[in-house]
């Protein structure tokens, strides 16, 4: 089991802590109900796609483990730079394990979509990514974590939920936090 190093640094004890695998099963159920609220609007959502990111999006952390935002204060302002680079090389480690040319480009190809964050279904997974830390903060509180411990995660990612444009995002980030509140009050 790999897992999530951002549970760690906020707290949480590593039997409790999801694993990679764990919250890319996630956030795949969950990009699969967002594209499919969104058909159900009529838009436009090519669901082979948002399957295929929302499955490799976080696939270089089983080579790099999970390197978090926490962790990157530590480095400085390169931080950043250095995970995109440990994680660029580590894709690059994956794909020539791949055999055939054209599977290795669509491979690559859907990574740098999801990287880049500009078409619907790479908005749709990175929204499903930041519901799905948001659902975790609120299992943890549930298990009795205090909230403080994960308030900047939660913060965080209710921050970018707020301007989503895609409207089943912006309902199911409203359902979330209707349920962490109902749980807090509990």
């Amino acid at each position: 089991m790999i897992p999530r190093s951002g549970w760690i640094s906020h707290g949480i004890a590593i039997q409790d802590v999801e694993s990679v695998a764990e919250h890319s099963f996630s956030t795949t159920i969950l990009a699969l109900l967002l594209s499919d609220l969104e058909l159900e609007r009529g838009q436009k959502v090519n669901m082979n796609r948002v399957l295929r990111m929302a499955l490799l999006h976080d696939l270089a952390e089983t080579l790099t483990f999970d390197i978090s935002k926490g962790y990157l204060e530590y480095l400085g302002k390169r931080g950043k730079e250095i995970k995109d680079e440990v994680e660029g090389a580590a894709w690059k480690h994956i794909l020539q394990g791949v055999a055939e040319p054209k599977l290795r480009s669509t491979y690559a190809n859907t990574q740098q979509e999801f990287d880049a964050e500009q078409t619907l279904e790479s908005k749709i997974v990175h929204a499903a990514d930041r519901l799905d830390i948001m659902l975790q903060v609120a299992e943890y509180t549930k298990r009795g974590y205090p909230r403080r411990l994960l308030a900047s995660l939660w913060k965080s990612s209710d921050h970018e939920l707020r301007s989503s444009k895609i409207e089943s995002v912006r309902t199911m980030h409203k359902l979330i936090r209707t349920l962490a509140k109902d749980a807090d009050s509990s």
